[in-house]
């Protein structure tokens, strides 16, 4: 052994190795995960694109499919809409085809009418339509109900004898007002006028009512009777009983038991009494003319409480007067009135069809019917 290797190294000179790191492993440890997450990416993207070729080219048809589909579907609706709008449009060429020649035939017969004599039916239809016209000025101008009715009624009746189909809707019409005729109060304002007229001519020579507890005949007994003494013999009345009795004639002597009684009414007050009522039945009459329920009403009234608290009910025509203004006041002044003037527009409509040569003349030339081109389905 050298002396060179016997010497000892001292304990200085000896190098350590230098300490590690605790970072670099945490950096090599997320670059290893870096490194399998790229690779489990890269495998399943070569898994989907290559191992599985099959998923992918279906997903990609079924997209291609599903665009053609709604193409051809938009394409289809395309297709009827056009096809709708060229039925449409040739159905009214159809139709104003069908009128033309309905025109035509109308028109010929309506020539034919008219250049022949009038024979019964048109002598019929006029007087029906007469009657129509009559029944309605009767119920609009005078509110009679019952007229109207009854002229309703004979133009019916008419239509019915001529047994055309072609006045089917002018009967129809006349069934429906007749029933709404037949829904109505009858309150004939003319009727009522002429009913509160007669009654205002009863009214003159009335017996105003007496009190009860009057008596003209004894004053005038009192007075005239002769004083009777023993055997039937009579002597004149001496002055003090000449004078008592014209004392007494100046007072009158009344008994209180349920009501008050009431003086008798003077010549004057009895003339007042009449006009009054005779005022009260011409605004009773007014109200009736403008169908005016409440001045109606209240007119009634007043004459009804004037004619049972100053007249004599006892009396044979005050009780007439009074039955008649109450049967008066029963009739509804207002009602509503219906309408019956279709029937009449349906038979001028009807009887007064124009010529061809005025159907010329008034209605413009319809376009001619062209047929459009059918897509192809």
């Amino acid at each position: 052994m050298t002396d060179a290797e016997a010497t000892p190294t001292p304990a200085a000179e000896i190098s350590t190795p230098p300490p590690r790191r605790p970072g670099r492993g945490l950096a090599a440890l997320a670059l290893l995960l870096a490194l399998a997450a790229a690779v489990t990416a890269g495998y399943s993207v070569w898994r989907i694109e290559f191992a599985n070729p099959s998923e992918a080219r279906l997903t990609r048809e079924a997209t291609r499919l599903q665009r053609a589909i709604d193409a051809a579907r938009s394409a289809a609706s395309d297709a009827l809409s056009e096809q709708d709008a060229a039925l449409s449009q040739r159905l009214a060429s159809q139709q104003r085809a069908l009128d033309e020649v309905r025109a035509e035939v109308a028109g010929a017969l309506a020539a034919q009418r008219h250049d022949e004599p009038p024979d019964a039916r048109d002598w019929k239809l006029a007087e029906t339509e007469y009657l129509l016209r009559i029944a309605n000025g009767r119920l609009l101008m005078e509110q009679d109900v019952a007229a109207a009715r009854q002229l309703l009624a004979a133009a019916d009746a008419l239509l019915a004898e001529l047994d055309d189909f072609a006045l089917h809707e002018v009967r129809a019409a006349l069934a429906a007002e007749l029933l709404a005729l037949a829904q109505t109060p009858a309150g004939n304002a003319q009727t009522l006028f002429l009913r509160l007229e007669a009654v205002k001519d009863g009214l003159a020579g009335l017996p105003t009512a007496t009190p009860a507890s009057y008596s003209a005949d004894e004053p005038a007994a009192a007075a005239s009777a002769p004083a009777a003494e023993d055997g039937g013999a009579t002597t004149p009345p001496t002055a003090w009983a000449m004078l008592r009795n014209r004392f007494a004639g100046l007072f009158e002597y009344r008994t209180r038991e349920r009501m008050a009684p009431r003086p008798l009414l003077r010549p004057d007050e009895a003339l007042y009494l009449e006009l009054n009522l005779r005022l009260a039945l011409e605004r009773a009459q007014l109200g009736a003319l403008r169908s005016d329920a409440t001045l109606y009403a209240k007119s009634l009234d007043s004459a009804l409480g004037w004619l049972t608290e100053y007249v004599d009910m006892e009396d044979p025509r005050s009780q007439g007067i009074a039955a008649a203004l109450k049967d008066a006041a029963g009739i509804d002044v207002d009602a509503a009135l219906p309408d019956i003037s279709g029937s009449l527009a349906l038979l001028r409509k009807i009887t007064r069809a124009p010529t061809p040569q005025a159907a010329a003349t008034e209605a413009p030339a319809a376009p001619q019917a062209t047929d459009a081109p059918r897509p192809s389905q």
